[in-house]
């Protein structure tokens, strides 16, 4: 009888399972829709985020809240935002509310972060958001600003050292001086002691570090526009 008991409670765990994770896709199927209407209409309509994504944001208001002014992130909040379409639901609902002081739109100090450290990353920061992402830092403070700046400019002047040595070898490959040019490879010691961010930039192909150098070239062009307009 007892076994019985426990059969029937287990189909019920998980048929309660399946039901949330079709509300799962189900709201996400509603947010892209709504981020797909408003890249197609500008503002004619408020992306609204989904429950779920509100249900976010709450929380991370709230501990700001709880801090008394003081900005904490706990390491159980600092990881919230994994989904792209959540960053991009935030800049296109704060797009919106700049050009119609709807009120709508609040500053989530994780999705800020999400972004920074994301908008190089192709996969993650789409080329709309990207855009979004640059007007968006622009009419942030001057210490977000520079920080953002310093960034690019690394990032440039790192592709146009690149570029530069590739040119030299094909240079010398052309020369027929090829021993030279087999020896002016990365090895093992050099690799352990380079930084994490250029070890993964060494592993872009050559269309994606030319992709990073223009998207930083745009962050650096609208910066110092705006630099100039204040």
């Amino acid at each position: 009888m007892g076994a019985g008991k426990n059969k029937t409670h287990r189909k019920k765990r998980i048929s309660k399972h399946v039901l949330e994770a079709e509300q799962r896709k189900k709201q996400k199927e509603v947010e892209n829709q709504l981020l797909a209407a408003a890249d197609r209409k500008g503002t004619d309509a408020p992306p609204t985020a989904s429950p779920a994504i509100a249900a976010k944001n709450d929380t991370s208001q709230q501990e700001v809240a709880d801090s008394k002014g003081k900005l904490v992130i706990s390491p159980a909040s600092s990881l919230k935002i994994k989904d792209p379409a959540e960053a991009s639901s935030y800049l296109s609902l704060w797009n919106y509310d700049r050009k119609n002081n709807t009120k709508q739109w609040k500053f989530n100090k994780n999705t800020q972060s999400w972004l920074l450290r994301h908008m190089y990353d192709f996969d993650k920061v789409s080329k709309a958001t990207s855009n979004l992402l640059v007007e968006y830092l622009c009419d942030g403070g001057a210490r977000l600003r520079s920080r953002v700046e310093e960034d690019a400019k690394m990032r440039a002047r790192r592709y146009k050292e690149w570029e530069k040595k590739q040119q030299q070898l094909q240079g010398k490959e052309e020369g027929g001086d090829t021993n030279e040019v087999e020896g002016k490879g990365v090895d093992s010691k050099d690799k352990a002691t380079q930084p994490s961010e250029d070890i993964s930039w060494d592993g872009l192909d050559d269309h994606d570090k030319r992709k990073e150098y223009k998207r930083a070239r745009k962050v650096l062009d609208a910066l110092r526009k705006t630099e100039k307009e204040v």
